[in-house]
């Protein structure tokens, strides 16, 4: 009965979700600060239904609806038959012309003409999910919500306590108040202390690792790597797991400093139950409290791979073939070579009003244009809400046209002084092998037409087509057929995960014989794709546009890489880098807004120091940078 994802107990309507697929409001009139007669509303603006619109005009004269005045503006009573029309009406046949129809009415007969593509594609974007009408996003049936449990906790309801859908959308650290004050009535059992027990020792699990701020029924998508790690380790210490093997990667990530004391807290009681801890590991705070280090290095790509240094903290501190060591010893910081801008009152910014979503209230914030902002707090303050979830969707929905919409906010101001708004996060490049880091910077596009120049090409009538992995044969592409030029080939392994093998024909090299007989100083197509950025750097200087791109990828870090290594074998920060790489290759208007999330997250201190140079660099072309960001440095 208390689960949405049975049957029994899921909302009927929307069958579990909370929210249901309808039109939305806010698409069908994005500016409520156009009047009606200036056309509010958007789909009527159309030479396919101004009649609509002619129809609105004489039907606001009859109910004495003001087309002058903009919507936002307008008496909630006017506001509700503009979109649900006239409360008698009924249908189309009865109640039209008598009765305004309304925007609501207008898409339920949008909705029998469904059957023609562009009526689907014209409901298609102004449809969006919106709180479901039965269950107002509770997910549950009615008789579900009927129970309640008592307490005396703060809960922000009703004094007669808690229903389970407003015990979920409370924060981790609230529902602890909450259970911890929990009297259930009559004498307890033993089988009900002990599910309160587990339930009270998992909350401060949850509590323990820093994850106090998150809501129950927060989605699982909406989690960042660090935070589903952290609730992997509550599991392991709610199974009070024993001789196990743990391996962390970068459980420090998303947490402010002051954070970073509980997570070690947690680790330091895993260990001590008698299990080992293996860390991937950035952070200084968590290196420090290890009991011993491995460093591997000493450099990125084929100049690593060697342990260069063993031991305890101390150990590594002072061992001289260390590159980690003199960053932990403090003899190296992270060296700043230009100055921070001047920031005054006089200095012009990027100004948001009135951000209100979750715990945001009411927030006023400016960004000073032509400077890095960074923005720091504790983990769950309202950092990602503020900036990805509403500046950013802000300024992409009126720079770039993104339809995704942003929190809830009031004015923004200066957002016309920019041309484009930039998200350079750590998400993959691309999520196939066929993706790398040349096909993403469109350096590859250059090779191909570079290749199809060579005399050898033109002796075969070989277009840039020939030299593409994604082009067929009977395309006149010259990849190879028996693995579709991705130079590997899947394996189904039935009831196990399937394995990927180097292809028999081509031996890897994703191409037929013939594309690779064609050369330029000396490489193949998939010789060149082999190459690491440092050596191509040094073959395409005297190649404007290639001498360009590499240059970039070296200066943000990126040497090592080969020119074709797979997307998907890219770490978050390489990932991220490669971003900027294409960005500094660009022409830059100076003009442009970029943000990034934690953007030293995964990244050595020796990285940090080039990732601040091209940031630096970014900056100081008169483009304004905005960072989430927690290190210190």
């Amino acid at each position: 009965l208390f689960s949405f994802n049975s049957p029994i107990g899921a909302c009927e309507t929307c069958r579990g979700f909370g929210r249901v697929i309808g039109v939305d409001f806010g698409l069908v009139v994005p500016d409520e600060s156009k009047t009606l007669a200036e056309g509010a509303v958007k789909p009527w603006q159309t030479e396919s239904y101004r009649e609509c619109q002619a129809d609105l005009e004489k039907m606001a004269k009859k109910y004495g609806v003001a087309m002058d005045i903009p919507v936002r503006d307008l008496p909630p009573e006017h506001r509700q038959w503009l979109f649900e029309g006239d409360p008698k009406w009924k249908n189309w046949d009865s109640s039209w012309p008598r009765y305004w129809y309304g925007v609501r009415h207008f898409f339920d007969w949008l909705e029998t003409k469904a059957y023609k593509m562009h009526i689907r594609v014209l409901l298609s974007r102004y449809r969006s999910y919106t709180e479901c009408p039965a269950c107002h996003g509770a997910r549950l049936k009615p008789d579900a919500l009927l129970w309640r449990l008592p307490t005396s906790a703060p809960t922000g309801g009703a004094a007669t306590g808690l229903a389970i859908h407003e015990l979920m959308a409370m924060p981790v650290d609230r529902i602890r108040e909450a259970v911890a004050a929990l009297r259930i009535p009559g004498v307890p059992d033993e089988a009900t202390e002990l599910v309160l027990g587990e339930i009270r020792s998992r909350l401060n699990y949850l509590t323990d690792v820093g994850l106090g701020y998150l809501t129950l029924d927060r989605q699982s998508r909406t989690l960042s790597g660090g935070e589903v790690q952290r609730i992997n380790l509550t599991t392991a210490l709610g199974t009070s797991l024993v001789n196990t093997l743990f391996v962390l990667d970068e459980p420090s990530i998303g947490l402010h400093p002051r954070d970073i004391g509980r997570i070690l807290g947690v680790m330091t009681r895993l260990r001590d139950a008698g299990n080992t801890l293996v860390v991937v590991e950035h952070d200084p705070q968590v290196m420090v409290a290890a009991d011993e280090l491995l460093e591997i290095g000493p450099g990125p790509g084929e100049r690593g791979g060697n342990i260069v240094a063993r031991g305890t903290p101390a150990e590594i501190a002072a061992n001289p073939d260390s590159v980690t060591g003199p960053w932990l010893a403090g003899k190296k910081r992270i060296d700043v070579d230009r100055p921070p801008r001047r920031v005054d009152d006089a200095t012009p910014r990027l100004t948001l009003v009135g951000a209100r979503q979750h715990n945001l209230r009411d927030l006023r914030v400016g960004f000073p244009l032509q400077r890095l902002t960074c923005l720091t707090g504790v983990s769950g303050s309202g950092k990602s809400t503020l900036i990805n979830d509403t500046l950013y969707r802000i300024a992409a929905h009126e720079l770039n046209g993104s339809k995704e919409r942003a929190a809830a906010h009031g004015a923004v101001a200066n957002l016309d002084l920019f041309d484009k708004v930039v998200e350079i996060d750590q998400s993959p490049i691309g999520r196939t092998p066929r993706s790398n880091p040349a096909t993403y910077t469109k350096a590859f596009d250059l090779v191909r037409e570079l290749y199809a120049e060579m005399p050898q090409a033109k002796t075969y009538g070989y277009g840039p087509g020939r030299f593409s992995f994604n082009v067929t044969a009977k395309q006149g592409g010259g990849r190879c057929e028996a693995c579709e030029g991705a130079g590997v080939r899947e394996v189904e392994m039935h009831f196990l995960a399937n394995v990927f093998v180097t292809c028999e024909v081509c031996r890897g090299k994703r191409y037929n014989d013939a594309t690779l007989r064609v050369t330029y100083k000396d490489k193949s197509i998939a010789d060149l794709l082999d190459t690491p950025v440092d050596e191509a750097l040094e073959l395409f200087k005297h190649h404007r546009q290639l001498g360009r791109i590499m240059q970039t990828m070296v200066d943000v870090g990126l040497g090592y890489l080969s020119l074709g290594q797979p997307a998907t074998t890219l770490s978050g920060g390489e990932a991220q880098r490669v971003k900027l790489a294409l960005e500094l290759s660009k022409r830059d208007t100076g003009r442009t807004l970029y943000i990034l999330d934690e953007p030293t997250t995964g990244l050595h201190f020796a990285d940090i120091e080039l990732l601040l140079k091209v940031l630096h660099q970014l900056r100081d072309a008169g483009n304004t940078i905005v960072v989430i960001e927690h290190n210190l440095d």
